[in-house]
């Protein structure tokens, strides 16, 4: 009987795993269009179209090939980290060195939590890492020229220290996303395991089958309202950052792209407390 049960489980968190899997895959192709378009635009504003259309193209190309011939493997969820990653420093060439628009990759360090794998967040570190260092080296020992090809790497005075305090900051949030895709992991699996009564589970897969469970739809919302409520902290961490830099610039251009990234984490926030306020509502009735 217990080893019944044990299997049921194992199935349950399978197919929940891959149900949410398909639902985040859906979410990544919105954005996935929203950063090559966002490359597209700048390609415009900055007369970048090599950088802005090749590079981007490039980026859709890798994640979708990986997608496609890597059907059984969660690979391509690491290309889409590097692409993500890619596509930072993309937009940082097309604006002349704007180093302010790495907040990109603190966003799509944020999406990726949907995942629920922290691991997704080592690519994204090690090529923040890499690109900050070919950077700073570009800057201080290749280009020296500010008026010439400099620009189109930084426009941050960047020597070693400057270096270090972008490495770290950039690895105290992918420390912390990792930290909530890992937390929100372990909390799908303790909460599967808690039902393990096989009456329970026969109740659950027969609401799967039939939409008529009231208890297992109960279940799944008082799910559903948790992981909304956790995912709102990550979601709030990232606005504020946004805040805070639009307070120490008076640039206008950046202030407008910092508008923009702000509006694209808002929706973000918006959904989060859209569902977490349905779910809410179901749970107490």
């Amino acid at each position: 009987m217990k080893a019944k049960a044990s299997l049921n489980e194992q199935d349950y968190l399978h197919n929940f795993t891959s149900t949410m899997t398909q639902k985040s895959d859906t979410i990544i192709n919105y954005v996935l269009a929203v950063y090559f378009l966002l490359g597209i635009a700048l390609a415009f504003k900055y007369d970048t179209f090599e950088i802005g259309v090749g590079v981007g193209t490039i980026n859709v190309l890798l994640y979708y090939s990986a997608k496609i011939f890597l059907k059984k493997s969660n690979f391509y969820q690491y290309v889409l980290s590097v692409v993500l990653a890619i596509f930072m420093a993309q937009y940082i060439y097309q604006m002349h060195g704007l180093f302010e628009m790495h907040f990109t990759v603190f966003i799509a360090s944020t999406i990726l939590i949907i995942y629920q794998n922290w691991k997704l967040q080592i690519p994204l570190t090690l090529l923040v890492v890499i690109h900050h260092a070919a950077l700073a080296y570009m800057q201080n020992f290749v280009y020296t020229d500010p008026k010439g090809l400099q620009l189109y790497f930084s426009q941050v005075n960047f020597d070693f220290e400057t270096l270090i305090i972008h490495v770290v900051l950039a690895a105290v949030v992918f420390f912390m996303n990792g930290y909530w895709a890992y937390y929100f992991k372990e909390h799908s699996h303790n909460h599967i395991s808690k039902i393990s009564d096989e009456y329970e589970l026969e109740n659950i897969k027969l609401a799967s089958a039939k939409y008529s469970s009231l208890s297992a739809n109960n279940e799944f919302n008082v799910f559903v309202y948790r992981t909304a409520q956790d995912l709102k902290l990550p979601v709030n961490s990232v606005l504020k950052l946004i805040d805070v830099s639009k307070g120490h610039t008076d640039n206008d251009k950046l202030l407008t792209y910092l508008e923009m990234m702000r509006e694209s984490a808002k929706k973000i926030d918006d959904l989060v407390n859209d569902i977490h306020g349905k779910s809410a509502n179901r749970v107490s009735n």
